[in-house]
């Protein structure tokens, strides 16, 4: 059974990487897109680091307790 400090920390640290991940996913799309500087190892990378962060995020949401 988990504490609710480790509960906590868990979800600090989830949505941290949530904002990294959004922000690394940001200044990719910007660098390929607006800057005209493609680099589609790191859109790809960055993506799907991105839709991972988001699906652990929601697994834990809704997982029963």
């Amino acid at each position: 059974m988990k504490t609710t400090s480790t509960s906590v920390s868990e979800k600090k640290s989830a949505y941290i990487f949530i904002f990294l991940t959004s922000l690394g996913l940001g200044y990719v799309l910007a660098n390929q897109f607006i800057f005209g500087k493609p680099d589609n190892g790191s859109l790809v990378s960055m993506a799907c680091l991105f839709v991972v962060s988001i699906a652990s995020w929601l697994r834990k949401k809704y997982t029963k307790k």
